[in-house]
Parts: structure tokens; C-alpha cells; sequence
């Protein structure tokens, strides 16, 4: 999550009852690190202030740890089981889509989780460099493409979001993004795809990432 989804995220759930959306299921939650030292953002802006609302979340991820409520692979039933128990009443999915191959089964999914009148938030980069967590399929939609994805379901908002540059990720780790970058173009025969790959990565230098972003209401199953 990059810190545009997370304010637009915090803006849009603060506008909403805590009895419309609570439980809420944060889909791909990532640990309890990530969530608050990583990317404090996240905590700050979306999942702080929801639960000194009341709200109630669910954290949900493929791996087992620290701030994950339950672990499992959406796309097993047992595991899908599990969550259908705590009967969200919304689901948080962001930048999930680009990581999976059958992203109409995983929207089926998403909305098997949650009741009619129950609430989606769905981010996908729609300009972001390759990355594999553990695999990118590029899929980097608008958001009317999203939306699309959700025929029959009410979209209750749109939009593009515009994020950070690389230059954010390179001030970080200046010496090691510089020999990632700068030294590798020298040598492109040492991996020729890897290559690619990090040379495409400086058009962001000078270009805001962007996301996608839809919030949703389900009406049809």
C-alpha cells in the first residue's frame, strides 16, 4: 500500500458508520511490522483510526505472523472458510490483483465474503514498476477497468490516485539503489531481464506512480 491509497483509504472509511463495515477484512494485510514500521502510514492513516472507532479488523495473509489474524490462500477453500466465519461486512484488498493469475475468481471471492449492502475497497497500481511478491503480472488497470471487474455491483467511488516518485525509494538506500542502477547499465549480459527490469524502473524517477481505486457496495451476488 503507498501512501495515497492509505489516505484515500482513511478519507473514505472515516465517511462510513462503523456498524456498515465492521468487521472489516483487510485482505493481503501483510505483519504487524510492515503494517506500523514499515509503512507506519498504513496504521496511521487506515487501521489506527478504525479501530478507535470500534471498528473491528481482521488481518488476513498467506503468512503466518505477528498481526496476522488468519493466515491461509484465499484461493484454497479451507482457508476461505475461515474468514467466511468471522462474517466481515467489508473487505480492504490493495495491490493484491497484480500478484495473481485469476483475478475474476479472487473478485467471486471477495464478494462471497461479505453480505448484500456490504462494503469492497480495492487499489491496484495503474503505473507502477515490476514487482514480484511473489510474481507480477502487470496488470496495471484504470479505474474504469477495475470497476469493470465488479459488473453488477454498485461503485460507490472512482479514482486515479497519484503517488510518490522512485526518488522516495532512493533516498532511502542511496549507496545500494545506486549500484543497483547505475552500475548495472554497464553490464547487461550479466542478466539480461534482470536488466530490463531496472532500467524500466527510472522512468519513475521523473513520473508519479498511480493507483487505481474503487470502493464498492455489493447488491448482486
Amino acid at each position: 500500500m503507498m501512501k495515497c491509497d492509505a489516505a484515500w483509504l482513511g478519507a473514505t472509511l472515516a465517511r462510513l458508520d462503523p456498524q456498515d463495515i465492521s468487521p472489516a477484512l483487510n485482505l493481503g494485510s501483510s505483519t504487524k511490522e510492515y503494517r506500523e514500521k514499515e509503512q507506519p502510514y498504513v496504521n496511521e492513516l487506515v487501521f489506527g483510526p478504525l479501530e478507535a472507532r470500534g471498528v473491528k479488523v481482521i488481518h488476513s495473509d498467506l503468512k503466518a505472523a505477528e498481526g496476522v489474524d488468519i493466515a491461509g490462500d484465499i484461493f484454497n477453500d479451507e482457508d476461505l472458510a475461515k474468514i467466511l466465519a468471522t462474517k466481515p461486512k467489508s473487505v480492504i484488498c490493495t495491490h493484491m490483483y497484480e500478484h495473481v493469475v485469476d483475478r475474476d475468481e479472487l473478485t467471486r471471492r471477495i464478494l462471497k465474503m461479505i453480505p448484500e449492502g456490504g462494503m469492497f475497497f480495492i487499489t491496484v497500481p495503474s503505473s507502477y514498476h515490476q514487482h514480484n511478491d511473489p510474481i507480477d503480472t502487470m496488470f496495471r488497470p484504470s479505474p474504469d477497468e477495475l470497476a469493470s471487474m465488479f459488473q453488477g455491483q454498485e461503485i460507490v467511488d472512482k479514482q486515479e490516485l497519484i503517488g510518490e516518485t522512485y526518488w522516495v525509494h532512493i533516498k532511502k538506500r542511496p549507496v545500494t539503489l545506486f549500484f543497483r542502477h547505475f552500475l548495472r547499465f554497464w553490464f547487461p549480459f550479466f542478466g539480461w531481464r534482470q536488466w530490463k527490469r531496472s532500467m524500466r524502473k527510472l522512468y519513475w524517477l521523473f513520473n508519479h506512480y498511480k493507483v487505481a481505486a474503487i470502493a464498492g457496495r455489493k447488491v448482486t451476488a
